[in-house]
């Protein structure tokens, strides 16, 4: 997986990762037409480049909320069955607490997650880590900064490792401490200047691509 040359981050392989939406089938469960970004507007696609434009704005509350929207468009797009449940989630003070997580973020991404996952102070239960941890990469990004982690991401983390996480988690802050340890640690093995979110996104394909294999 991390043999040859690594992808340039600016380049198309991380950046122009996309996904195709229906945009009716999420705002129409919106219960503010301002929750949804201004970018993915008359839109019907959304990338990680375009993520981390609406992020921007993610350390105040209305710029978290939007920028999870953005986050779980590009996670359970192009079905739109997740919508209704994010329409639920943005009527807590999600924006709150996920602002509260990127200033956290800025100097511990550990602790942020721990904030946000299960038992932490800023905790809310819909709000899984496949969502939040999208939230803090896009708002946070930095050469130690916070990963995505999902599903896909964990399936090829066991692969690899030989470890048994559930793919469905809740995952632990420890979980997601050694995993970004051990993503900057292929990340420098790959290749000089390689960036840990070209392992994770290296990962997630795998994921994806073991997922299919074995239904």
């Amino acid at each position: 997986m991390f043999r040859g040359d690594p992808p340039p981050r600016d380049g198309p392989y991380l950046l122009g990762q996309r996904v195709r939406f229906d945009e009716r089938s999420w705002t129409s469960h919106l219960p503010d037409a301002s929750l949804w970004p201004r970018e993915l507007a008359g839109r019907d696609e959304v990338s990680r480049r375009t993520l981390f434009t609406v992020a921007r704005d993610a350390v105040n509350e209305p710029g978290a909320a939007r920028t999870l929207v953005a986050a779980a468009v590009w996670q359970h797009a192009p079905k739109s069955r997740f919508a209704a449940v994010l329409g639920r989630l943005v009527r807590e003070p999600v924006g709150q607490h996920l602002a509260a997580a990127v200033r956290t973020a800025r100097t511990s991404p550990a602790d942020a997650f721990a904030q946000l996952t299960r038992k932490g102070e800023l905790a809310l239960p819909e709000l899984t880590a496949d969502l939040f941890t999208p939230v803090l990469h896009f708002a946070v990004y930095g050469e130690s900064g916070p990963l995505v982690l999902d599903r896909y991401v964990v399936t090829a983390l066991n692969a690899l490792r030989g470890t048994d996480w559930s793919p469905d988690g809740p995952w632990s802050p420890e979980q997601y401490g050694d995993y970004l340890a051990v993503a900057a640690e292929w990340a420098a093995a790959w290749g000089s200047g390689t960036t840990t979110d070209v392992v994770e996104r290296t990962l997630s394909a795998a994921g994806r691509a073991l997922g299919s294999a074995f239904g």
